[in-house]
């Protein structure tokens, strides 16, 4: 017997579905899912410890606009805005400009990026260079404005990292990312908490902090000192009995 025309065309189905013949969607979304959670902790980890808040502040370089750019991420602003799932500002410098300007027509595309973002004036402007020392002195060793920093400079994100609390953002082979704190900051941030919890007890042995100490928990000894008990219920105290004045016989007696 021969078989009908359309069961010879009829596609023929595998037992197994596409996503379980090819896991790269799964390890792909399962990748992307853990660079989300370490972006939140990192997030919470300045949120809670430094007071960054939304619309964050973000100081763009040329190199990351550039490699921002060149790798198909689109916009800078809604790049940054998607990493970290929130409302951004992002600034450039007129040193950023200057020296993507003296890079030639090869970064024409990036000076053009680079001049739709809001321009930040250097609060040292005409004492610094480059772009990486208007960053640097931008930031301090405090940070008071809470920026954050893209760029792709190593140096300059070494830098930073050691000697200012700034949250650093950077392309990688995976996207864009934000950087860990450095373990120096953590450390810091965990010494503070466990001061905030009460007196340490190697500063309890210096002299100022034990006449320090003395004189915050003495007055709480002496406080309870002069508390003094209370007197028993009247109630439960046994009344006195006079003398002489049991078994007096009574008038019918007589």
């Amino acid at each position: 017997l021969e078989r009908p025309v359309a069961a010879l065309n009829a596609p023929s189905f595998s037992s197994t579905s596409p996503r379980e013949s090819d896991g790269t969607n799964d390890k792909g979304r399962a990748m992307r899912i853990k660079r989300h959670k370490a972006v939140r902790k990192t997030l919470k980890f300045f949120q809670v410890n430094f007071g960054f808040r939304q619309p964050y502040k973000i100081l763009v370089d040329g190199n990351f606009i550039h490699a921002v750019l060149t790798t198909g991420n689109g916009d800078v602003e809604s790049t940054l805005s998607k990493l970290l799932m929130g409302s951004v500002r992002a600034f450039t410098t007129r040193y950023t400009l200057h020296e993507l300007q003296s890079l030639g027509s090869e970064y024409k595309a990036t000076l053009a990026a680079a001049r739709r973002l809001e321009r930040h004036k250097c609060s040292f402007d005409g004492k610094v260079d480059t772009a990486s020392e208007c960053m640097k002195s931008e930031i301090g060793t405090r940070n008071e404005s809470h920026f954050f920093v893209a760029t792709q400079d190593k140096d300059l994100q070494k830098y930073l990292s050691k000697v200012s609390v700034v949250p650093i953002i950077f392309k990688g082979v995976n996207g864009v990312s934000l950087l860990k704190p450095a373990l120096t900051l953590k450390n810091s941030v965990n010494k503070a908490s466990m001061a905030r919890m009460g007196v340490q007890q190697y500063e309890k042995e210096t002299a100022v902090m034990k006449e320090l100490v003395d004189e915050r928990y003495g007055q709480r000894q002496i406080a309870k000192r002069k508390k003094k008990a209370k007197g028993p219920n009247p109630l439960s105290v046994k009344k006195k009995t006079v003398k002489g004045a049991a078994h007096r016989p009574s008038c019918g007696s007589e």
